[in-house]
């Protein structure tokens, strides 16, 4: 007998995590993977796609309709079921006892859905950022040119010190001509 859209492996777990989710959370509207459950009162999306190469599920939580690029704004969780008896997670999905680990999953799904989601994380300033490097090449470059003059005083070898501070400074020229840049100014030795 052929199976039909509601024996599929994904109608089947999310029948499992609608159980396990309550009321608060609306089911997937399409019986397809990614499975995408929404709660609009946490203002969270919960998705869940099975991991075929490691025989796995994963559950992400996210803000409700995060765009791509809020990765940072993820949490992840797994579950590793006993395929024993299967030969992948999506012959398990099928054919397993789903009901059989709902308390498992519960545990791991309230352990996700309490945490709070990261914030948001601002994109750096590309110029705050040429300056901090600058400032601590500098700093670097004193160092070494310490190390170089003390050389110096006590006769010691300063071929190698001598070869560091040229490419420190190489190295400071460059951030420094990337901080004028940022800052718009033209290079007048170009």
């Amino acid at each position: 007998m052929p199976r039909t859209l509601t024996d599929s492996p994904n109608a089947r777990l999310t029948a499992v995590l609608a159980d396990v989710l309550g009321t608060d959370w609306t089911l997937p509207t399409v019986p397809e993977w990614p499975a995408v459950f929404t709660s609009e009162a946490a203002d969270r999306d919960l998705t869940c796609y099975p991991d075929w190469k490691n025989g796995r599920i994963i559950f992400e939580l996210s803000p409700a309709g995060a765009a791509s690029g809020d990765f940072d704004r993820r949490l992840f969780a797994k579950y590793t079921p006993d395929l024993t008896g299967h030969d992948s997670i999506d012959g398990w999905l099928a054919d397993g006892d789903l009901d059989a680990v709902a308390d498992a999953l519960a545990v791991i799904l309230e352990r996700l859905i309490e945490l709070p989601l990261p914030e948001r994380v601002p994109l750096a300033d590309p110029l705050h950022t040429e300056r901090e490097r600058l400032a601590e090449q500098a700093r670097e470059l004193a160092a070494n040119a310490s190390y170089f003059a003390a050389g110096l005083i006590w006769s010691q070898p300063v071929g190698d010190d001598a070869e560091r501070l040229a490419t420190l400074a190489r190295d400071l020229a460059h951030t420094a001509t990337r901080v004028d840049e940022l800052r718009g100014h033209k290079n007048p030795r170009r």
